[in-house]
């Protein structure tokens, strides 16, 4: 492995000074300054697009995106003697976003809603087909979820003997259920595909992964990077993952989440349909449906107290959630 990495590090033009691993990549000091060098499995077309994406954030004035930085043949992959393909792309010190800091999150926020604004690209249709993220739609993702939760419920209700977290299942599952019934049922009336289909005829880009591993606050900037999830469609689904991690991390903080959903709202405003979206994606119970999946496809023979705590907790934390979703729905429509 080492011996690789210098085989592809003396095809930068780069003096290193020293490296180390860090979360799916290996940090390159050089005296030109820090980068990462990571294996790229991915596309070449998708690599262009992420390029194309930071390009233009960087000519909005927004510098501090992690690059691709072209080999000493202006390429941006390079292989090694096995034909392993590596990324070297620029990096920055900094620390990532702490989800108790209010003031960091708002910045965030704010930070997310500028890089909306300015993250679209003029695309052909060549272009919508290769840069369309691939998989199911959001429809079919909810009513995969809706299914899974009723397997769920009727494999349990099945047994004789139930454990803790089994008999805390079957005494949540109906108002969750509900509530996922109810998401499923409403997406029919935003016509989601409309929406979808509009935002990447539009060349909208959303980042795919904007959470705070992946926004780095250095001084007075804020750095954006790992644009892998990037692709064309609803921009909103990245505010949905931001606020449902930090509501999930402060006990569902009605006060916080309005606010989140102010700042983001006074930077780029949210069509109706995009606002309906949102709500509908907050109120999918998606920690509870992901405490029984893994409940369902784990060893059952044994009951998994770490898991069993979380179900606990979302049980503890619903009131504070039912709170905030009713202010948001107040506020977004």
């Amino acid at each position: 492995m080492e011996e690789k990495i210098e085989e592809v590090i003396r095809q930068y033009p780069i003096q290193l000074v020293g490296r180390r691993r860090i979360r799916g990549a290996i940090l390159l000091e050089t005296k030109e300054g820090l980068f990462s060098l990571s294996n790229y499995k991915d596309s070449m077309k998708k690599l262009l697009f992420q390029e194309a994406v930071k390009r233009i954030i960087t000519e909005h004035g927004y510098a501090f995106v992690d690059m691709g930085i072209p080999n000493e043949n202006e390429e941006l992959l390079t292989r090694d003697g096995r034909g392993n393909r590596w990324l070297l792309k620029r990096w920055y010190r900094g620390r990532e976003c702490n989800l108790c800091d209010e003031e960091e999150i708002t910045v965030a926020t704010r930070h997310m809603a500028k890089l909306h604004s300015i993250m679209q690209l003029k695309i052909t249709q060549e272009d919508e087909n290769a840069w369309t993220p691939e998989g199911e739609s959001i429809t079919a993702t909810m009513e995969r979820h809706v299914r899974e939760m009723k397997r769920v419920y009727n494999y349990i209700r099945s047994k004789k003997k139930r454990n803790e977290m089994e008999i805390c299942i079957l005494k949540l599952f109906s108002g969750f259920y509900e509530q996922a019934s109810s998401v499923q049922e409403h997406f029919s009336r935003i016509d989601y595909d409309r929406l979808q289909k509009d935002c990447i005829a539009q060349g909208r880009v959303f980042h795919g992964n904007y959470n705070y591993h992946n926004i780095l606050f250095q001084e007075q900037q804020i750095i954006t990077t790992n644009f892998e999830g990037a692709g064309l469609g609803i921009q909103i689904i990245d505010l949905y993952d931001f606020l449902r991690k930090i509501m999930e991390k402060n006990n569902w903080d009605a006060k916080q989440g309005i606010r989140i959903l102010d700042e983001y709202r006074q930077v780029r405003a949210m069509e109706k349909e995009e606002a309906e979206f949102l709500y509908l994606l907050l109120l999918f119970p998606e920690k509870f449906w992901k405490q029984i999946n893994f409940y369902y496809n784990g060893k059952k023979s044994w009951m998994s107290m770490k898991n069993y705590d979380k179900l606990l907790k979302i049980e503890s934390q619903e009131e504070r959630r039912e709170k905030f979703l009713s202010e948001a729905k107040g506020l977004l429509f």
